[in-house]
């Protein structure tokens, strides 16, 4: 019993002894320092290239002045700097020991390959297009960034002004760095290159409505450019059919229904004349998709849609649906563009005149409708006027 309780003695004095020291492995470096550089902008440190970088976007403000909806634009002209950063710094678990100094390059001949491989045309901007926080030292033919003694890593970043009447040059602006030496420490044997080629200036648009109501699209009579020049065609009894109404789906207050219309009258045809056409009605979908700039999707209603009684009229192909339809409140004016009708793509432009929905009846056997009651007893779900 005795031996032991002096070996558990034993035991606990060296514990204890051991307790007072510093650990054996404290201040040692357990991975191999290597000097390797990345982009701020990289999600993955296996990265090593980045294309079409997103840089600024130039936002324009659509200003609305008056109850007429007059409006200005005011330009986005403001020059903006926008910042590419790279970040020169050293594997392992401790910081750095002392100083060390790292030559980072252009690297021209990572360049012509990325260009060759993807034919375009990027290249290294000139010095006056860009300012960098380390200067560019002639004699070591690049720029000396300096690890400092306590830390991991140092910032190589290159300011770069953006002016909007430059913007498509900086798509072609590169900037391929490779580190070319270091001081009394070994560079990264994967991660000593970093690319960034392309950077993206875009612009866009914002609406002031300076207290002013935003405009719902009026309900009624649209004077149709498009109509109007196709009169061969839509004057069977001799007179010539312009128009194309545009009716809500709904007048009451329903969601589901709320800013969506049927515009009656087909591209070049007229509602009046062949609207309940055998191969089709004359009609489409129109939805806003954008309140404060007006914009609409026109879409046709596809057979099997059992929400309507009969597809838009299609001959050989079938029109596809349009994302870029532009209601103008100050002109009353509605642009529309018609995809893909008969394989051909169109525009027309409504102008609205008044919210008389009498329809110019035919009555020679034409595929017309004789009333809008007529069009509701044929299966029409939706709102018509009386």
């Amino acid at each position: 019993m005795k031996r032991i309780y002096s070996s558990l003695s034993i035991l606990l004095a060296m514990v204890a002894a051991g307790g007072c020291g510093k650990p054996d492995y404290e201040n040692k470096e357990f991975y191999q320092q290597e000097v390797y550089i990345i982009s701020s902008a990289s999600t993955s440190a296996t990265e090593r290239e980045i294309s079409d970088l997103p840089a600024h976007t130039f936002v324009d403000t659509l200003k609305y002045k008056n109850a007429q909806y007059d409006s200005d634009t005011i330009i986005d002209t403001k020059i903006f700097t926008a910042q590419i950063k790279f970040k020169v710094g050293i594997g392992g678990s401790l910081p750095a020991a002392q100083d060390y100094k790292v030559i980072v390059a252009f690297d021209n001949e990572t360049l012509e390959d990325y260009n060759i491989l993807k034919n375009t045309a990027k290249k290294i901007p000139d010095a006056a297009n860009y300012t960098v926080n380390v200067p560019y030292d002639e004699k070591e033919q690049g720029f000396v960034v300096v690890i400092k003694k306590g830390t991991s890593s140092s910032s190589l970043i290159f300011d770069v002004p953006l002016e909007r009447a430059k913007m498509k040059d900086y798509e072609d602006f590169a900037f391929p760095l490779k580190i070319t030496s270091a001081d009394k420490i070994p560079l990264s044997r994967q991660y000593t290159q970093f690319m960034i080629a392309g950077l993206l200036v875009t612009q866009d648009k914002i609406v002031n409505w300076s207290g002013f109501p935003i405009p719902k699209i009026p309900i009624g009579r649209y004077y149709s450019v498009q109509l109007a020049g196709n009169g061969g065609e839509n004057n069977p009894d001799g007179r010539l059919r312009k128009y194309k109404f545009i009716t809500p789906l709904s007048i009451s207050d329903d969601p589901l229904l709320n800013d969506k219309y049927i515009i009656w009258g087909s591209s070049a045809w007229s509602f009046e004349v062949f609207g309940l056409h055998s191969a089709g009605w004359m009609y489409n979908v129109l939805t806003l998709v954008d309140r404060d700039f007006g914009i609409y999707r026109m879409e046709p209603v596809l057979a099997g849609n059992t929400n309507f009684p009969a597809p838009t009229f299609a001959y050989a192909t079938v029109q596809q649906s349009s994302e870029d339809n532009f209601y103008d409140p100050r002109l009353k004016t509605l642009t529309i563009h018609y995809k893909n009708v008969i394989g051909k793509d169109y525009t027309d432009v409504l102008t609205y005149e008044n919210s008389d929905f009498t329809l110019d009846v035919v009555r020679s056997g034409w595929p017309a409708p004789q009333s809008w009651l007529d069009v509701k007893s044929r299966g029409f779900n939706y709102w018509l006027p009386q």
